[in-house]
């Protein structure tokens, strides 16, 4: 079974980011619950992600970064909209799909055929810190695919304590939250999931942005 290292402790920074740039993946609390994560750029690592999650072929992996200016290094073509909702709404329960930078070297297990990418700064100080310290990370949530992230880590270790080493313990994370999904790469951004920012919110924040939500 993996070991569970509380978020308070002061070496759970440093033992994360060991890990991580071992080529390892990790499991850790965030604003909406928790999440799988390792080193974008290594292929291993992501590729170890998706089979954890029992993820179908072709299936791209998010990617998380620790502050809003990190985003002109791994994007390109960025909107004045995307930069509306970016001020506005990160940290936060915002994700944006988006042009990645064609210098990037990563594979985040679409083979680099989608020219997108889903990004996102969390609201979580723990998760934050590290990802100032690791860069982009690939995610997705605590799961087999298709199913809700778990709220407690002790599920986590339940389901896939034999494949992790380490779990960082944030504790139970009650409400499930969803981050709401938008894409950029589009000439009028499209909101194409629903999350905890209503259209309302995003609209202020970017007036010409649409909606096309079943």
């Amino acid at each position: 079974m993996a070991e569970l290292v509380d978020i308070t402790h002061p070496a759970a920074i440093d033992r994360a980011l060991r890990e991580i740039r071992s080529g390892n993946v990790i499991a850790l609390p965030i604003d909406s619950g928790y999440i799988f994560a390792a080193d974008a750029f290594n292929r291993m690592a992501v590729s170890a992600l998706h089979l954890l999650r029992n993820d179908p072929a072709g299936q791209a992996a998010s990617v998380m970064i620790g502050d809003k200016s990190r985003i002109v290094g791994i994007t390109r073509d960025l909107s004045s909209a995307a930069h509306q909702l970016i001020a506005e709404f990160w940290p936060g329960m915002l994700t944006l799909y988006l042009s990645p930078h064609p210098a990037l070297t990563w594979d985040l297990g679409d083979e680099r055929l989608l020219d997108q990418v889903a990004v996102r700064v969390p609201n979580h100080d723990f998760a934050i810190h590290l990802l100032n310290e690791t860069g982009p990370l690939a995610v997705a949530g605590a799961a087999l695919t298709g199913r809700t992230p778990f709220a407690q880590p002790i599920l986590i270790n339940e389901v896939f304590g034999p494949n992790l080493d380490l779990i960082f313990d944030g504790g139970e994370i009650p409400a499930q939250a969803r981050s709401t999904v938008v894409d950029c790469t589009v000439s009028r951004p499209q909101v194409i999931r629903q999350g905890d920012i209503d259209f309302a919110s995003l609209r202020q924040a970017c007036p010409v942005i649409s909606q096309d939500v079943g």
